[in-house]
């Protein structure tokens, strides 16, 4: 996905496993991942920028990034379950959420 928060988009496979991945990386919250992706323009984007982001804010060392193996057996465990990760833009997420989440 490209360009942040676009109502409408849909996410592929491969984004929304750079997504949990970016999300559950080290000292990643909300506002930090949105402000990622808006920066960076994607998920997969940001996850390649840490280190270097890590560096010019001054870390001593490069942020855990969530290896992508442990984000896929996520993925496939929550589909098991019937879970589904909505990324927000999509068109299943939720109103009430979208309107709060600006």
């Amino acid at each position: 996905m490209s360009g942040g928060f676009t109502a409408g988009i849909r996410l592929t496979d491969d984004e929304r496993l750079d997504w949990l991945r970016l999300i559950r990386s080290d000292n990643i919250g909300p506002r930090t991942f949105r402000n990622l992706l808006n920066h960076c323009g994607s998920a997969r984007a940001a996850l390649n920028a840490l280190p270097g982001l890590a560096r010019r804010g001054g870390a001593a060392k490069s942020p855990r990034v969530y290896p992508q193996e442990l984000a896929e057996r996520e993925l496939a465990g929550s589909k098991k379950l019937g879970i589904a990760l909505i990324g927000l833009g999509e068109p299943d997420y939720p109103a009430r959420l979208r309107s709060r989440a600006g």
